[in-house]
C-alpha cells in the first residue's frame, strides 16, 4: 500500500509538472513577431504625394486576363525588433498554392515608438472566378516563418456581382 501511495504521489507530481511546463510553452508560442491589425482588398490605388492610398474597400474583385484585378493591403504591428520579411501565399479554391506576394524586408528598431507597417500587393494574372485565399507569413531575422493569418476574397464576373447585389437585403 505504501509503495502504491508513493507511486501515485510521484505520478501526480509528474502530471502537475508537465501541466505547468505545457502551459508555459503555450504562452510562449502565442507571442508572434508581428500581428495583423487590418487586412482588406481594394480595386484601385491612387498616388497622394509620397504615399499610395486605396480608393475603396471591396468584398469581391473581378478577374481580369490582363492588368491588375485589385490589391491586397495589410496593416501590421511589429512587436519584435529585427528584420521582418513578409510574404503572402495565394491559394486557389482547391487548396493549391498558385504564387506568392513577396515584400522586401523591413527593419523594426528598438527606438520606434509606433512599430506600424503597411504592405500592399497588386493582384494580376490568371485569377479565375471563385474563392481565393491569402495566407500571411512573417520571417524574423531569417528564422522560421510564422503564420499570421489567412484571408479570402471572391473573384466574380460582373454578371454574378450584379446578381449578388440584387439579392442583398436593403438597409435603412
Amino acid at each position: 500500500m505504501r509503495t502504491f501511495s508513493l507511486m501515485l504521489l510521484t505520478l501526480w507530481f509528474g502530471v502537475a509538472g508537465w501541466m505547468v511546463s505545457a502551459s508555459g510553452n503555450e504562452k510562449a508560442s502565442l507571442r508572434q513577431p508581428a500581428y495583423i491589425s487590418n487586412a482588406y482588398f481594394s480595386d484601385k490605388m491612387v498616388e497622394q504625394g509620397d504615399a499610395v492610398q486605396p480608393t475603396s474597400v471591396v468584398k469581391s474583385l473581378q478577374p481580369r486576363s490582363q492588368g491588375v484585378a485589385g490589391y491586397f493591403i495589410l496593416d501590421l504591428v511589429l512587436t519584435s525588433t529585427g528584420s521582418h520579411h513578409f510574404k503572402v501565399n495565394i491559394i486557389d479554391h482547391k487548396g493549391d498554392k498558385i504564387t506568392d506576394l513577396d515584400f522586401p524586408p523591413v527593419q523594426a528598431n528598438k527606438d520606434d515608438t509606433l512599430p506600424l507597417y503597411t504592405a500592399a500587393g497588386g493582384l494580376s494574372g490568371a485569377f479565375f472566378p471563385g474563392l481565393w485565399f491569402f495566407k500571411v507569413y512573417d520571417q524574423l531575422d531569417g528564422g522560421l516563418w510564422d503564420h499570421l493569418g489567412t484571408f479570402s476574397i471572391m473573384m466574380i464576373t460582373p454578371e454574378a456581382e450584379k446578381k449578388a447585389e440584387a439579392a442583398q437585403p436593403k438597409t435603412l
